[in-house]
């Protein structure tokens, strides 16, 4: 199973050391907004700052992001 990881960035990053195993890119980007919303809910000054969650995989290429300031 692949191994992803959720990097919290904006002009600098807080890396994901562990990662997690996950199916596919999908599931990873599903992941992504729970980790988001549950970042917005602990810490709402985030909001309007330009995070965003950056996924990749173990060969460190970019699935996606997942911008926290489109969250509701």
């Amino acid at each position: 199973m692949p191994r992803y990881h959720f990097d919290l960035v904006d002009s600098e990053t807080v890396a994901d050391e562990r990662g997690a195993e996950l199916p596919d890119d999908m599931k990873a980007m599903d992941v992504a907004e729970e980790i988001a919303r549950r970042l917005l809910e602990e810490h709402p000054e985030l909001k309007g700052r330009h995070f965003s969650i950056l996924v990749t995989n173990d060969d460190g290429e970019e699935v996606g992001r997942m911008p926290l300031d489109v969250l509701h």
